[in-house]
């Protein structure tokens, strides 16, 4: 039987961590941010998958010679993004946090984090967030063996796809298992033996692409948060128009005495007495007769 003794917070990254990623590495490339997504959004009306429809326009600047973009651009490029106030340092507060709650010191109770977005792994590697996070999920490309310039999609991720790492993570299947046995995802692991089960995992995202993770998770008693940054307000309003999150939508704003910093530690907390309620039914014997 598995402990179970593992909170796992999920995060969407765009408008929900940072603004939007792409768009940032659009303007550091000297992409005409309008130009781009004004021909990514025509690809999208022809059939194409938004985030298919993104890589290839970018791999077709860089096969035309407008740019150079190797995997070490990305991270290079991701070490320069600006995330939103209170992050990276709440990640390092909540497992303080956590420690300190009454009743459940003595469970060792650990949260770990993880992203699964739409926008571009590699750039997120580079960040200043990567150090804390058990695992990142995103877009990846495969690249020139020589150049390592990007040359093709490698794997993308759509709304429903991000369903995938929820479960992956609920099993305890790691990013670089998942990568090299794709299929492991799908095994049958009875309800005990998950490594985290969705009643301990928390989400937070910002906007419809986002509704898979948070149906799947509330569905199984986990809890989902919903956030806006600047640019996303109208999306995290139809959110909360449909019942989408368990709570929210707050500002992006993860400081200390923040309205979405203080839902974050009562659900933490409220996760952690469950995990306590948990062991303590495992742990009744048996009745003899």
């Amino acid at each position: 039987m598995s402990e179970q003794n593992i909170i796992g917070m999920i995060f969407d990254c765009d408008d929900t961590l940072c603004e939007d990623s792409t768009t940032f590495l659009l303007k550091e490339l000297d992409i005409n941010v309008d130009t781009f997504w004004r021909s990514v959004n025509l690809m999208v009306r022809r059939g194409w998958d938004p985030p298919l429809a993104c890589m290839r326009k970018l791999i077709r600047l860089i096969n035309s010679g407008r740019i150079r973009l190797t995997d070490k651009d990305l991270k290079r490029i991701g070490a320069r993004i600006a995330f939103f106030p209170g992050i990276p340092e709440v990640f390092d507060e909540l497992q303080e946090y956590v420690e300190q709650i009454e009743d459940v010191e003595e469970l060792g109770i650990k949260i770990e984090y993880y992203v699964v977005t739409s926008g571009f792994e590699e750039l997120l590697r580079g960040s200043v967030i990567a150090p804390y996070m058990t695992d990142m999920f995103g877009c990846t490309f495969d690249m020139n063996p020589k150049t390592r310039m990007l040359r093709f999609p490698k794997s993308i991720v759509t709304f429903t796809e991000k369903t995938k790492f929820i479960f992956a993570i609920n099993k305890g299947v790691s990013g670089a298992r998942l990568r090299k046995s794709p299929y492991e995802v799908n095994n049958v692991v009875e309800e005990n033996q998950r490594r985290i089960p969705f009643r301990n995992m928390l989400y937070i995202g910002d906007g419809p692409s986002d509704i898979p993770c948070f149906s799947l998770i509330l569905k199984n008693r986990g809890y989902g948060i919903g956030v806006y940054g600047k640019k996303s307000v109208t999306k995290a309003w139809q959110l909360a128009r449909g019942r989408r999150m368990t709570v929210g939508p707050y500002p992006c704003n993860y400081s200390k005495g923040q309205p979405v910093r203080t839902m974050i530690h009562r659900t933490i907390k409220e996760i952690a007495l469950d995990i306590l309620r948990h062991k303590e039914l495992r742990s009744i014997p048996a009745p003899r007769y």
